[in-house]
């Protein structure tokens, strides 16, 4: 939508706004004019312009709501439309098609009529404003046509200013139109300019260390969601460089959270983060999250070759680099069944590969990266048992003296951590590592 309104806006700016400065002269040509042939013509033309105004606010008192509307029915449509085919199989599993289809003809309705009221308002805008001003000028001719009869204007004087009142008109009709197309391509400009008020994401600090051990500290870290109860209160964890510690508990007890902070996608309401001694604050984010690789539940690609997607973090990285990473994600026996193997082309977020396929590649990715802390949220959930165990072992061996953040439930997951702590009601318990994994087999 963003490609849409910088296009209505441009149109506006190159096609409604360029011809606004000849216009200009001649409408200030024609009142000169006008003012040396009869002054008080001139100034009482000029006097007139406020009423044209008040014709066109009162022609086009709907456009601006209208504008804002068709931009908004617009985004709608197109939302609906994305939405209905990013989510396609579970639609075909439901047997929703008709009722999508029905709902997206009805917001194109809705557009349709919204835009065909906008071009009503605008198109009776210059002929309001042409009838106003046409009868304006005539109202001052037969005033100029006194002046002749009385003497005090010559009749070459009164076809002058006939020429130039007719001048006037259609400036100001056009001037008509610029009002409405300027309120057309307001709804644009405001969602432009909402958009170019939001803050960015702080920069970071200047510390931008080529490496770290891998250090991490929790310290009474308190985090809470907008217009939602706290969800980690007092958070207090150390992770030593090179450990492999399980975070575990209920959905939404906050556990991705704890990973989201540490890489600075959320910031904490208060407490402290630390890396290495330095607080999180003190990185910039490129060096902040180039020394972490995270792994997500939800899986995110892009439409390219499997070797593209893998080397997303490491574009330099060679083929054999590549081919290394998907052998500890465990991918390479499938990718190399592909048609094209490392070269097959996935589609658009990976829709030509299974769900544990695009969970494999994302782990390749992130074992490319080569990062000292390696974040797995739920990074096994699509795996069946053997491959999650073989993968395990193979990711605890690749991770070596990288500190180690598993994000699981699974019991092959918790069987390589060093550690495990459970997540309750906000708070981190630590539990016994063998009596842990038993609770989370159950």
């Amino acid at each position: 939508m963003l490609t849409r309104d910088v296009e209505v806006l441009g149109r506006f700016v190159t096609g409604s706004l360029a011809p606004l400065l000849p216009l200009l002269l001649t409408c200030t040509g024609a009142l000169i004019m006008m003012f040396v042939i009869a002054p008080w013509f001139a100034l009482a033309t000029a006097l007139l312009l406020p009423a044209m105004i008040l014709a066109m606010r009162l022609a086009g008192r709907q456009l601006r709501p209208l504008g804002q509307l068709g931009i908004q029915a617009y985004a709608d449509k197109y939302a609906m439309a994305e939405q209905s085919l990013s989510m396609l199989p579970v639609v075909k599993a439901f047997t929703r098609e008709t009722e999508d289809s029905r709902s997206f003809g009805q917001q194109a309705h809705t557009l349709r009529d919204i835009q065909l009221r906008l071009a009503r308002n605008v198109a009776a805008i210059a002929p309001v404003v042409r009838l106003v001003s046409a009868a304006a000028v005539l109202g001052l001719l037969w005033f100029a046509n006194r002046e002749v009869q009385l003497g005090q204007l010559r009749l070459e004087g009164l076809v002058s200013l006939l020429l130039y009142g007719l001048m006037l008109i259609q400036p100001i009709s056009s001037l008509a139109s610029l009002y409405g197309s300027a309120h057309t391509a307001r709804g644009g400009a405001q969602r432009l300019l909402a958009l170019f008020a939001q803050q960015p994401e702080p920069r970071g600090g200047a510390h931008e260390p080529d490496t770290i051990r891998g250090d991490i500290a929790f310290n009474n870290v308190r985090f809470s969601y907008p217009g939602r109860a706290l969800i980690l209160d007092e958070i207090d964890l150390n992770i030593r460089a090179g450990e492999a510690i399980a975070i575990t508990g209920v959905n939404g007890s906050g556990k991705s959270t704890l990973a989201h902070l540490l890489m600075r996608f959320l910031e904490a309401d208060s407490g402290q983060i630390r890396l290495d001694g330095h607080d999180v604050r003190e990185f910039s984010l490129r060096a902040l999250r180039g020394h972490i690789g995270l792994v997500s539940q939800n899986v995110l690609l892009f439409d390219g070759t499997v070797a593209e997607n893998i080397a997303f973090g490491r574009p330099e990285a060679t083929r054999e680099q590549v081919i290394s990473a998907a052998l500890s994600a465990q991918a390479d026996a499938f990718i190399r069944d592909l048609p094209d193997g490392y070269d097959s082309r996935i589609g658009d977020r990976g829709v030509q590969l299974s769900g544990g396929q695009q969970q494999r590649i994302a782990l390749a990715r992130a074992l490319l990266k080569n990062p000292m802390i390696l974040i797995l949220d739920e990074a096994t959930a699509m795996f069946d048992a053997e491959a999650e165990a073989a993968f395990v072992a193979d990711c605890r061996a690749a991770a070596g003296r990288r500190s180690l953040i598993l994000i699981t439930h699974r019991r092959a997951s918790l069987a390589v951590a060093d550690r495990i702590v459970r997540l309750e009601n906000g708070r981190l318990i630590e539990l016994d590592a063998s009596l842990a994994r038993d609770i989370n087999a159950q």
